[in-house]
């Protein structure tokens, strides 16, 4: 009896080159096959077959398993050098970050100090800028003081050389009008009387020449001429008759040319005296009060027109009483003591920030369009001053319309009670003679208050020899004394001087002088 065996075939991977057959367990062996001659022969060929196949598959494996590990070397070595790449960049990286986070703190820092340092040389800067701002403004405010007392006294001085010097003139014109007008009537009466008595000569001559022609007519008539051709002879007679015709009408065109001379020459004469009284004898006077003045031998000049030595002090306290009366009386910017009828002011405001220069041309362009035949246009400007440490700037503004002889306006805030407490510390301005005052108040005046405002000022004006004060109100108003131009915004009578308010820009000056009847001031605000 036999006994079961079961058989399988092993996996190449499960066997070995020498065990290709197994049985259930590994004493189990497959039996030896019986083997013949061809069995043999196949069999060492299935052998040689198997070992060179095993021998390929070893090959192959090994072949595998080095390429496997070659692979798995170069990949290793390829994740080494990747790795130690990224690790390199990543460290450069961190590098650059680092160095440029260091580089921005370095920056950070160094922009913060010169920010720092900047901060503290521009302040120290400006602070140099504004002391010396303060320093150059405090010397251009000092220098504008300094300079508008100056020309104050300057303009005094030259105001009074001038009112000389104009009156010198006036009399040197008046003396050579009236000395022309003597020697025109002197000469109209001798060349009447030239002419009368050429007239008598040539009448007489006339005369002599008519009684010579008919004495010689009748000679002719009765001598018996030859012959009266060219050549043939005359009578002795008629021949000395027309010598001595020939000869007085010779002597009478020689008076005749003597006489013109003479009286040519007596007119380039005259004219040359008249000449010379016009513009030479003026001059020669004008030198010789400047010589008289520069050495001091003439009167001191007027000194009660002048600017006080510090305007900003004689602001801020009251001004001396009235100086004594001049003899010759102070007169407005462009001539004359009254405003009305012969004189229209035309005041505008002056504007802040605006230079005072522009404003007095502007006043002086807007004036020229109110003058007529009858009445010549005063330009005035409207200075608003209410705090008394501003009199500097008020001098200042004085100094310039006195330059373009114009009139400036004070407008004093004022209300209705205390209004002369209000106006004392500008009576030393008050005091100068182109210089007027404008209420500037929101009501009319109560009558007891305006009746002392211009009772102060005609005191002023009666006590400082000034010319006519203009004084401007609001509203209406009545009743002033003659040295007081009194001016009303409203409803005004007489003789009150009728005012207008206009705003820049308003009614043409054509229309407002159509008006009937047309304003005495005319007030650009």
């Amino acid at each position: 009896m036999g006994v079961g065996t079961r058989w399988w075939r092993r996996t190449d991977a499960e066997i070995a080159l020498d065990e290709a057959w197994g049985g259930p367990d590994e004493v189990t062996l497959a039996p030896a096959p019986r083997a013949s001659l061809d069995d043999t022969g196949r069999g060492t060929r299935e052998l040689a077959e198997r070992e060179a196949r095993e021998q390929a598959e070893r090959e192959a494996r090994e072949q595998a398993e080095r390429e496997a590990r070659e692979q798995a070397e170069r990949e290793a070595r390829e994740q080494a050098e990747r790795e130690a790449r990224e690790q390199a960049e990543r460290e450069a990286r961190e590098q650059a970050e680092r160095e440029a986070r260091e580089q921005a703190e370095r920056e950070a820092r160094e922009q913060a100090e010169r920010e720092a340092r900047e901060q503290a040389e521009r302040e120290a800067r400006e602070q140099a800028e504004r002391e010396a701002r303060e320093q150059a403004e405090r010397e251009a405010r000092e220098q504008a003081e300094r300079e508008a007392r100056e020309q104050a006294e300057r303009e005094a001085r030259e105001q009074a050389e001038r009112e000389a010097r104009e009156q010198a003139e006036r009399e040197a014109r008046e003396q050579a009008e009236r000395e022309a007008r003597e020697q025109a009537e002197r000469e109209a009466r001798e060349q009447a009387e030239r002419d009368a008595r050429d007239k008598a000569e040539r009448d007489a001559r006339d005369k002599a020449e008519r009684e010579a022609r008919v004495q010689e007519a009748r000679e002719k008539a009765e001598q018996d001429r030859v012959s009266t051709l060219p050549g043939e002879a005359v009578s002795p007679s008629v021949a000395r008759d027309a010598a001595a015709r020939e000869e007085a009408a010779r002597a009478a065109a020689k008076a005749n040319r003597k006489r013109r001379r003479r009286r040519v020459l007596m007119i380039f004469l005259v004219a040359i005296l008249a000449v010379a009284a016009v513009w030479i004898v003026p001059r020669l006077i004008a030198m010789a009060l400047a010589v008289i003045t520069a050495l001091g031998l003439g009167p001191a000049p007027d000194t009660t027109t002048s600017a006080p030595e510090t305007p900003v002090a004689a602001a801020s306290a009251p001004g001396p009483a009235a100086a004594p009366a001049a003899v010759t009386p102070q007169e407005l910017p462009r001539g004359g003591t009254t405003i009305a009828p012969d004189q229209r002011v035309v005041v505008v405001r002056a504007t802040p920030g605006v230079p005072a220069e522009q404003t007095a041309d502007l006043a002086e362009t807007t004036a020229t369009s109110f003058g007529s035949t009858g009445r010549s246009a005063l330009p005035a400007l409207e200075l608003p001053v209410g705090d008394p440490a501003g009199a500097g700037a008020a001098w200042q503004q004085l100094a310039v319309t006195r330059a373009h002889r114009q009139l400036l306006v004070l407008a004093v805030p004022a209300g209705t009670a205390d209004v002369l407490g209000t106006l004392a510390p500008w009576e030393r301005l008050l005091q100068e003679p182109d210089v007027g005052l404008a209420l500037d108040a929101t009501s009319p005046l109560p009558p007891e208050e305006l009746g002392a405002v211009t009772g102060w000022l005609a005191t002023m004006v009666r006590s400082g020899n000034l010319p006519q004060k203009l004084l401007v109100v609001p509203g209406a108003a009545a009743g002033a004394p003659a040295e007081i131009a009194l001016v009303s915004t409203g409803d005004a009578a007489s003789p009150v001087l009728r005012g207008v308010v206009l705003p820049p820009g308003g009614p043409s000056a054509r229309e407002i002088l159509a008006a009937d009847p047309a304003p005495d001031v005319v007030l650009y605000r």
